[in-house]
């Protein structure tokens, strides 16, 4: 039961569901219908394989139904008229009386018919097919050829009864249904591509900030500087290079230098550096040490000058307590003459003076 449900409502809504083809073609058939067009038959049945494709079939008396027919169709789609014969021959009425037909193949019409000639603006391309001799084709069932401003000649040698199975005819009426087939796709794959997004523009009452040109900013100098850096000029052939100045040193690299040593003991580095400094200049004489005579009395001593060498020299002498005063005598003047000069002119002056 379920599946009888599904079924019946596939069938309806497939039945309630119009189809619309884009491409309509109606196909007249030559005198006495299909029986004598086998081969239309099964261009006929080809065609209804194409995709969007629809085709009706009318006897060549009932062009007028084909032209209601046409009037009929929806808006946009593409219609063809394919005639045999005969059914050639009334393609020209149905040019003449519908609004407008994309395409006409008519397939060998006869001259046994009459029929006015096609009126210009009709039809957007027209094809006749025909063999220009009438003996071949039963007496010029075939031989008639129509009379148009778009009209295209395509002549052949085939019987009026073979005509219907030559593979140009059938390859014609198929290629350019497939043009329109075409058309249409590529239309529709126009119309559902998505349209670029249109760049949103700035507002005008809103002020642009002014871009900044750093490279103007930039100094020429430090750039001239960059560039010599780090694109240096390669010396001409044969030129000397110039010699590489040397780094100056520091302490520790002259003291390593000089010395020959490897240590990096702070004590042994002071010691080196401070034994490279120059003396220090001496000392000026103590006051007390200039006051005091020299300890070697000059050579020229007089003995008239013996009483003042000897006061000084009692100054100089040591008296033991700085709080108390000592008299001295002759006698220790003299000992401490002997002790002191023995041998020379002077002692022998001091014991003159004494005695």
């Amino acid at each position: 039961m379920k599946k009888l449900a599904i079924a019946v409502a596939l069938c309806g809504l497939l039945t309630g569901t119009p189809v619309q083809a884009k491409t309509f073609i109606g196909v007249l058939w030559p005198m006495f219908g299909p029986l004598p067009a086998i081969g239309l038959v099964e261009l006929v049945a080809e065609l209804k394989a194409m995709p969007d494709v629809e085709v009706e079939t009318y006897v060549h008396q009932a062009w007028p139904s084909l032209v209601d027919d046409l009037s009929k169709l929806p808006p946009g789609t593409h219609t063809v008229v394919v005639g045999y014969s005969l059914g050639a021959n009334s393609s020209v009425f149905v040019a003449n009386d519908a609004k407008h037909v994309d395409l006409i193949v008519a397939l060998q019409p006869s001259m046994l018919s009459w029929n006015p000639a096609l009126k210009p603006g009709k039809v957007g391309r027209m094809i006749e097919i025909y063999n220009p001799n009438p003996w071949e084709t039963l007496g010029g069932m075939g031989s008639k050829k129509l009379e148009g401003d778009n009209i295209e000649y395509i002549a052949n040698n085939d019987s009026h009864p073979g005509a219907q199975f030559s593979s140009q005819f059938r390859d014609l009426v198929k290629t350019e249904v497939a043009k329109f087939t075409a058309e249409d796709r590529l239309d529709m794959a126009q119309a559902d591509a998505p349209k670029p997004l249109a760049y949103a523009q700035s507002s005008p009452s809103m002020p642009l900030e002014p871009v900044v040109d750093l490279q103007e900013r930039s100094d020429p100098a430090a750039d001239d500087r960059a560039a010599r850096v780090e694109m240096p000029t390669m010396p001409a052939p044969g030129a000397r290079l110039p010699q590489e100045r040397p780094k100056p040193q520091s302490v520790r690299d002259r003291t390593r230098g000089h010395d020959n040593a490897a240590s990096d003991d702070p004590l042994q580095i002071a010691a080196a550096a401070l034994a490279k400094l120059p003396p220090p200049p001496p000392l000026p004489p103590r006051p007390e040490a200039a006051a005091q005579p020299s300890a070697a009395p000059p050579s020229d001593l007089s003995s008239t000058d013996a009483p003042a060498f000897l006061d000084q020299l009692s100054g100089a002498v040591n008296s033991g307590d700085l709080f108390g005063q000592r008299e001295l005598t002759a006698a220790d003047l003299k000992d401490y003459a002997a002790r002191t000069y023995r041998g020379s002119p002077t002692g022998d002056l001091t014991e003159t003076a004494s005695n």
